[in-house]
């Protein structure tokens, strides 16, 4: 029977949308960080003009509110600085990380279903909160209701998956899923940008958060009502006593966690999250610094993470769906690996060329890089039991983030140590992303090996 009927493809576009709105979320303060800063009041002030640029020279260059306080010129925030860098870095991150490895645990053990919908209301009722604070304290908690909310969906969406869609079909419905993220992505410029300049019933950024998020609470109440937990419940015939259970979990955990091809992956699934957040984390500052006097269209953004994102990831699920039926489950990390390759020479070019042109390179980008999210999550459940599957992904993605996603703050001091922005991001971006290539491809031999040692035993066996 095929994967796709009716009931799988309704399960997966539910599951999807939801992961859209969480993004949309996560990724909305970044678009509206000046609007959201000049109206609660945090991070750093400076000297605006109309144009950034009066009388000749940068008014940025006056550093107090009384030498801006002329004609033409304001004193404004600029929503950076270090109270920024909080709410989309520790504020998010940590909470993030922690609530994942706890959520592992949990989607192991009761209802999946369930569990991801109450994510989902979280973090869109936060959203929309967000959209009605008055103060930053209250940003910060938000963003953390944002973050709390959202580490429930790829723990409990790759376990589901894997249970829902057969082997044969895991790689696209893992890329499917992984939409999300580029949707979520470049609809936040849209929400972020054009909908706060729209300025709905004159409530400004305000309506951008209230309007992304209040989809969430609908797609929640669907999971709920609709979505069944395919697991059985054959827990309760066992006999073993709970303390028992509690020892042989963890140590199911333990051993499906500790594998070489696991560690490897962690390692190279973490210098790409690294290469890919220190481009996602400064691509407005770059441009802005580099090419102050043109108009620079972040509509294009939006077009190159939803149309390269989306098209590659699930391209990278289907290729390696098919390679997987005839070379095993290591030829997927092969083609990770290429793909990585592939992409280096064209975040290189993202960063050489001037606007437009520079988009052009960024949409291949995004379409060879960003196969990676799929084929990575398919290949970790193959490889860990079922029972553990949420536990292991959620460790994954706490270590990974711990790690990938606090790193790119290392973009500041190279910026300073080379004294030139765009040559800190060579090395961070298109350098860490070879690195990854190469660890992707040392991760595959253990993997080879194994579906090596299988053969023969299955050959003397026959």
């Amino acid at each position: 029977m095929t994967d796709w009927t009716v009931k799988n493809i309704s399960f997966l576009a539910l599951i999807t949308s939801g992961y859209v709105i969480g993004e949309i979320a996560h990724f909305l303060i970044g678009t509206t960080s000046k609007d959201v800063a000049n109206d609660v009041n945090y991070g750093d002030q400076v000297c605006l003009g109309r144009t950034n640029k009066t009388d000749g020279y940068d008014c940025k260059a006056l550093e107090t509110e009384e030498e801006c306080d002329v004609t033409n010129r304001e004193w404004k925030y600029n929503g950076q600085g270090a109270d920024f860098q909080y709410l989309v870095g520790p504020a998010f991150i940590y909470t993030f990380s922690t609530s994942a490895l706890i959520m592992g645990f949990a989607l192991d053990k009761f209802n999946r279903p369930i569990i991801m919908s109450v994510g989902i209301m979280v973090f869109s009722i936060s959203c929309i909160l967000m959209g009605i604070s008055n103060s930053f304290w209250q940003l910060i908690v938000l963003r953390m209701g944002i973050a709390l909310g959202e580490a429930v969906c790829r723990p409990a969406a790759s376990s589901l998956i894997a249970e829902v869609f057969s082997p044969d079909n895991r790689g696209v419905a893992n890329g499917i899923f992984s939409w999300g993220v580029y949707f979520g992505y470049g609809m936040a410029y849209i929400f972020g940008i054009y909908l706060t300049d729209a300025d709905i019933l004159g409530y400004g950024w305000r309506a951008s958060y209230v309007i992304g998020g209040a989809p969430g609470i609908l797609i929640a109440v669907a999971i709920f009502f609709t979505v069944r937990d395919p697991r059985k419940k054959e827990e309760g015939a066992k006999s073993e006593d709970s303390k028992t259970a509690v020892v042989s979990y963890l140590k199911d955990s333990k051993t499906a966690f500790w594998q070489p091809a696991m560690i490897l992956l962690l390692v190279s699934a973490s210098v790409r999250q690294l290469a890919g957040l220190s481009w996602a984390n400064n691509n407005v500052n770059y441009f802005e610094e580099y090419y102050p006097d043109k108009d620079v269209d972040y509509y294009w953004l939006t077009v190159c993470s939803i149309v390269g994102g989306s098209f590659g990831v699930v391209s990278g699920g289907f290729i390696t769906d098919i390679l997987q039926k005839k070379f095993g489950l290591h030829s997927r990390l092969w083609v990770q690996s290429g793909f990585l390759t592939l992409a280096t020479p064209f975040a290189a070019l993202t960063i050489y060329l001037e606007p437009p042109y520079c988009f052009i390179s960024l949409a291949l980008y995004y379409f060879c890089a960003e196969t990676w999210f799929a084929i990575l999550f398919t290949v970790i459940v193959e490889i860990v039991d079922p029972e553990v599957r949420s536990t292991c992904i959620a460790i994954f993605l706490f270590l990974m983030n711990l790690v990938g996603g606090n790193l790119p703050v290392i973009v500041s001091p190279l910026r300073s140590y080379f004294n030139d922005y765009r040559s800190a991001l060579y090395l961070v971006w298109p350098g860490f992303l070879t690195i990854s290539a190469v660890i992707f491809a040392v991760a595959s031999l253990p993997l080879w090996l194994r579906d090596r040692r299988a053969s023969k035993e299955y050959q003397v066996n026959k």
